[in-house]
């Protein structure tokens, strides 16, 4: 007879003491984590200032009992971690997204009214309602919910239902019982974002043997497929928009086809995390979403522009050599922040290489040379000088590495958005056919290749 295997939710709900846990492996190949809530751990749940329970028993859903290796708590709110040997076999990715307006998710935990019957575990479908400060308001789906069905899933995991194909991701960790319950039982829940349990991992007081904390895997470090959907987001401005979604069809699919075989951006955050890291920017930027798409976009480019044999790591970190990526999460544009740009340490830049800088601001010229840059070094030094003579030093001597700044949401304009003549002749639905497509893929390397190919000092990539 053939064993039911548990669903993604059930493997990654765990009974924590009295409550719910979810297990997640990070980006760690040493160890895993549960997240939980703090009061779980307490020997009194309603006083988070309560002593610690001594031991705490943790267990899968089948019954199997999990060591607790250590504890990390925040200081104030009810969010816990414990620390566990690694899972490997556990895939859970996270969602770091903002939820919108009924958007449905799944709660799974180990209530009390089910502890010690054959079947513990359980799930409520809930809609998200609203957000009130770091905590997000749910509410319940199921007819007959009341509150002892409740008690015993905080701790527990909201999870998206992936519908239609899409991935199962954690969501946020229930906590308790919105309202007081006494008074105004209405079935709402509260949880805690996924977001404050990675800003609790990237806490630099908290730590584990006298490192940094591993950070959890969102869906976009994955793979590079679910970044496409996101990439070349151009402005719908043409006279022909069938024929502008078509050229941005085609560079979707060569990023598809060229990149998602051998490469995992996980795999390049571990390798170029240092190079991709723009100074006095957080540490926990170099993993936004707006970083891997505009990555996507330049490593997009770039294959149509350099024609490489094999598009693997070694050719990702030539292509950095030429042409180094710059994002800030910001409003603004990149003269902005230009002191921030030359003191992210430009070593591993060619002479005469191209910064490519993503802001979230719009800036009209794609190009700024080097004639520029030094005019706007100038005035900046003036109205804000940079007293350090080490950090005058470097910045200059990144200046004289940089051949030019590329703006890349400009660059997409000039080369495709305000650019339909280029292609007009190309996008024609009915005649569309693979050489058709082969011109496009043409047209674009040519478009971009003016800015992106310095002619007589590139180096070969």
């Amino acid at each position: 007879m053939s064993q039911v295997l548990p669903t993604i939710n059930q493997k990654h709900t765990v009974k924590v003491n009295d409550g719910s846990g979810v297990l997640i492996q990070p980006m760690s190949a040493d160890y895993a984590y549960v997240l939980t809530a703090k009061h779980c751990l307490k020997v009194n749940p309603d006083d988070l200032t309560s002593a610690f329970i001594k031991a705490h028993r943790v267990y899968f859903f089948e019954g199997t009992e999990i060591p607790v290796i250590d504890v990390i708590c925040h200081d104030t709110k009810d969010m816990a971690i414990l620390i566990i040997a690694s899972k490997h076999d556990h895939k859970l990715m996270v969602n770091f997204d903002l939820l919108q307006v009924n958007d449905q998710l799944m709660l799974c935990g180990f209530p009390e009214d089910r502890r010690k019957t054959d079947n513990e575990y359980s799930a409520f479908q809930y809609r998200f309602s609203y957000q009130s400060g770091d905590r997000l308001i749910l509410s319940s789906e199921a007819p007959g919910v009341v509150q002892s069905s409740v008690v015993g899933f905080s701790g527990g995991g909201l999870f998206t239902l992936g519908l239609q194909g899409r991935p199962i991701l954690l969501c946020a960790i229930e906590t308790k019982m919105d309202g007081v319950v006494d008074k105004e039982y209405h079935g709402n829940i509260s949880a805690i974002p996924i977001s404050e349990f990675e800003q609790l991992i990237g806490d630099p007081s908290k730590s584990y043997l006298n490192k940094p904390l591993a950070p959890l895997l969102p869906l976009h470090l994955s793979n590079f497929e679910h970044l496409c959907k996101f990439s070349f987001e151009v402005s719908r401005g043409w006279a022909n928009d069938d024929g502008l979604t078509l050229v941005q069809g085609c560079l979707r699919e060569t990023a598809t086809q060229g990149i998602k075989v051998n490469l995992y951006p996980h795999e390049l955050l571990v390798k170029f995390e240092k190079i991709l890291k723009v100074h006095c920017r957080p540490k926990s930027e170099s993993r936004s979403r707006g970083l891997w798409v505009s990555l996507l976009e330049l490593l997009t480019v770039s294959i149509l522009v350099d024609k490489p044999e094999v598009v693997d790591i070694e050719y990702v970190e030539s292509m950095l050599g030429s042409r180094r990526l710059m994002y800030i999460g910001k409003n603004g544009v990149w003269r902005e922040y230009l002191s921030d740009i030359l003191q992210s340490g430009l070593e591993t830049l060619n002479q005469d290489g191209i910064i490519v800088v993503k802001t979230l601001g719009k800036f009209h010229e794609p190009l700024s040379d080097k004639v520029f840059l030094n005019k706007v070094w100038k005035h900046k030094n003036i109205g804000r000088p940079i007293s350090d003579p080490t950090k005058i030093t470097n910045a200059n001597r990144s200046l004289s590495k940089i051949h030019c700044i590329i703006d890349l949401a400009a660059l997409h304009n000039t080369c495709i958005e305000a650019n339909e003549d280029a292609y007009e002749a190309l996008i024609n639905i009915e005649e569309f056919d693979e050489k058709k497509e082969t011109q496009i893929l043409t047209t674009l390397a040519k478009e971009y290749g003016a800015y992106l190919i310095i002619e007589d000092s590139i180096d070969d990539i």
